[in-house]
């Protein structure tokens, strides 16, 4: 019996090298485990994102991280594709919590992204993606969650 092919979910691949394209992403632990109520490392987590973006220059619009899943808002360039920032990221978090003692791979394969149209507005996205832990009920006020935030603007 042949096996089910799965269904892509990446865009043609063309299109992840097009500048200044917004994109919604969404990571997931395996098997959704809530590895970033480690605060500690969460926060380092966010630190090499920072330095990913200063070393790759993509812009990163939004950020949240939630117990057990991740969500970005990134900018694309053609010298820096959305796959390798991404990969790049994962791969750099999983390092450091290995350094921790934790040598467990705990991200799901690949991730989920969704193209911003043009008309969609950044900045309501953007508010959206932080507002998680509100809707959440981690706390009442997004600016009380120190695991989101922008790298682009004051929100």
């Amino acid at each position: 019996m042949d096996q089910p092919r799965r269904q892509p979910i990446r865009l043609d691949e063309s299109t992840y090298h097009i500048d200044n394209l917004i994109f919604s992403v969404t990571i997931g632990t395996s098997p959704r485990s809530p590895i970033f109520h480690d605060r500690e490392w969460a926060l380092e987590c966010i630190e090499i994102l920072k330095d990913l973006k200063r070393g790759r220059g993509n812009p990163v619009y939004a950020y949240c991280l939630m117990p057990d899943h991740v969500h970005l808002l990134l900018g694309t360039l053609s010298s820096s594709l959305l796959s390798n920032f991404v990969g790049r990221w994962k791969s750099l978090c999983y390092r450091a919590r290995r350094a921790r003692g934790f040598p467990a791979s705990f991200w799901q394969r690949s991730y989920f992204d969704r193209a911003l149209r043009e008309m969609e507005d950044l900045r309501t996205t953007a508010l959206y993606i932080v507002n998680n832990p509100v809707r959440k009920s981690l706390v009442d006020d997004f600016r009380k969650y120190p695991l989101c935030g922008s790298l682009e603007w004051e929100l």
